[in-house]
């Protein structure tokens, strides 16, 4: 059996691997053994049953010298400053360089890396960092994906010095722990679930795709496993687009609420759909939980 060991595992990542250890997923993916290092303070320092063992180490990143060695990392440290990120990757990689056995390690990146979209096209892997696009962001977005084309670059240096590394480009999401996110979805999910009107403010068109967190921890782990000195790079994410407009009706009709939505002013577009054609075709990955039944399991949550 296995050890897995998250790097900046307090978000959705974190909390949403966790969730599914203690409903035995992790069975399939033989890992018995779970670090979870962030600078949050964890209420729990281990919980253990019959299938898992998950221990919270409540560290800055900074301030560590060492970390458990394990068979698989996921790095998901963000900083919000290419300075830092720099620094914190040199630490980790001089730290993994004194390790027994190299691991596999996965970087979970973005779809933000792609730039912003104004056309409906979906996002593969082939496609080149345009930082014109990026620069296109706000202020906030814009530094997001810097940071995340910085650190891709560096896990691509980490393949060449022999290390099995991977990238995956994360999208969107549905699931308990997106209620705690500023996206459009959570906020009219929490609508649903605590007012009388679902509420959609957007003067554009947008599109997303939802991936469910389940399938998400799923995608993340197959392509840990298959992480080689090449760096290979996978969308993650849902390819069935869907207008937000008739998001916001399916949540609506799911919680028996009306839906009060700015009309499009706009003819401006926001789309942004991965293609999954690769992780469909080398890694037999699949989408095994649809929107809707993503979205009609927070009745339980009324």
């Amino acid at each position: 059996m296995n050890k897995l060991l998250i790097l900046g595992g307090s978000g959705l990542f974190g909390k949403s691997i966790v969730d599914c250890a203690l409903r035995k997923k992790l069975v399939k993916h033989k890992i018995s053994k779970i670090y979870i290092v962030a600078r949050k303070k964890f209420k729990n320092k281990k919980i253990k049953n019959k299938y898992i063992e998950i221990n919270f180490i409540s560290k800055n990143f900074k301030d560590i010298k060492k970390i458990p060695e394990s068979d698989y990392i996921i790095y998901c440290i963000k900083t919000n400053s290419i300075t830092k990120s720099h620094l914190y990757f040199e630490k980790f990689k001089n730290i993994i360089s004194k390790f027994k056995k190299k691991p596999k390690i996965l970087f979970t990146s973005s779809g933000a890396v792609y730039g912003k979209i104004s056309n409906k096209t979906k996002l593969s892997e082939n496609i080149k960092i345009n930082y014109k696009k990026i620069m296109q962001f706000t202020d906030y977005k814009k530094k997001y994906a810097l940071e995340k084309v910085y650190i891709e670059n560096m896990f691509k240096e980490l393949g060449k010095l022999n290390f099995n590394v991977s990238i995956g480009r994360c999208f969107n999401f549905v699931g308990k722990y997106v209620l705690n996110s500023n996206q459009a979805i959570a906020d009219m999910i929490n609508d649903g679930l605590k007012k009388n009107v679902i509420k959609l403010n957007t003067s554009i068109n947008v599109y997303r795709g939802y991936l469910n967190t389940d399938d998400l921890v799923n995608w993340l782990l197959v392509i840990l496993k298959k992480s080689n000195r090449n760096c290979p790079i996978y969308n993650v994410g849902s390819d069935k687009e869907i207008n937000l407009k008739s998001l916001g009706k399916k949540i609506a009709k799911i919680f028996n609420k009306k839906l009060k939505s700015k009309v499009a002013i706009s003819k401006k577009t926001d789309y942004y759909v991965p293609s999954i054609n690769k992780a469909k075709k080398m890694l037999k990955l699949k989408i095994s939980i649809s929107l809707n039944d993503s979205l009609n399991s927070f009745i339980k949550l009324k």
